[in-house]
């Protein structure tokens, strides 16, 4: 499929304003999924979600179109199999998956005659043992001014574990100031294998408003999820200079069994997730 689109193009050299016809190849329609099981410390439930979506032309600016109709099942390695039902289109929904820590699950979507699938084992994570609100570091691009929010916590021994953070400020995920800066949070504990770690901002540069509500979510990764997030922000935070990454599809680790070449787009990981939540109050 091609689409035409007209882009206007500044020249300084005529000072006039060229208008220029691209062609531009979309490429095959891909799936996107989104597939995210959680178990949140001191809070277990069934209820998870996940969500697939199409890939859209490339001059739309609607919102990705859902794909709907699928067949979406979890698999655990006790042989029980759920079945996710779409209530709405292209979200599919259960209440009876409880994610037990270390145990591997197994997503299968059938969609549009074609077999997706991705296999994961549930990551265990470090409680988050206080957040609070504190000025940023000095020295760090964040500025001076406001307060940001701020987690203390016990990295356990042994090395091998990644992170990835979620902050939501009222409701709403917030990733950065700027659109420099809109990747998500991760990390290893290479450097910090064990210690206690105290005065962390994971999202250094927002300023959390008076009477605000923090949301500060710390999930635990594999490592290959952790590299799926590292390339994903690398291709986010590309300004385009020389030394910039080149533009690329990140790929995840659903594999389309149908037709291996069409592989879909997004990821698949089950983790167990450390929450707090606090509100900001006036100094």
């Amino acid at each position: 499929m091609r689409r035409r689109g007209l882009l206007p193009w500044l020249l300084a050299v005529a000072a006039c304003e060229r208008v220029v016809d691209l062609d531009v190849d979309e490429g095959p329609r891909r799936l996107v999924i989104e597939a995210r099981l959680e178990r949140v410390i001191g809070r277990v439930s069934g209820n998870q979600s996940i969500t697939l979506t199409t890939t859209a032309p490339y001059f739309s600016d609607a919102p990705p179109p859902p794909a709907t109709g699928a067949v979406v099942q979890v698999t655990d390695d006790e042989g029980t199999i759920v079945t996710f039902t779409e209530s709405e289109p292209g979200r599919y929904t259960t209440s009876q998956l409880v994610v037990r820590v270390g145990a591997t699950y197994r997503l299968t979507i059938l969609w549009e005659g074609q077999t997706f699938e991705a296999e994961e084992a549930a990551q265990s994570v470090a409680p988050i043992d206080s957040l609070y609100f504190e000025r940023p570091k000095p020295g760090r691009f964040s500025g001076t001014e406001g307060l940001r929010a701020t987690i203390d916590l016990t990295e356990p021994a042994g090395k091998g574990d990644f992170y990835l953070w979620d902050q939501f400020i009222d409701g709403s995920r917030v990733l950065g100031p700027d659109s420099t800066f809109k990747y998500r949070m991760i990390a290893q504990d290479e450097a910090v294998d064990g210690l206690r770690i105290t005065g962390f901002q994971p999202y250094e540069g927002i300023d959390i408003p008076i009477g605000s509500t923090v949301i500060m979510r710390q999930v635990g990764l594999s490592e290959r999820m952790f590299r799926y997030y590292f390339a994903f922000s690398d291709q986010v935070s590309a300004d385009g200079s020389p030394f910039a990454v080149p533009p690329a599809s990140v790929r995840g680790n659903v594999s389309n069994l149908t037709s291996p070449d069409r592989f879909p787009l997004g990821y698949f990981f089950a983790a167990e997730v450390a929450e707090k939540t606090a509100t900001r109050l006036p100094e």
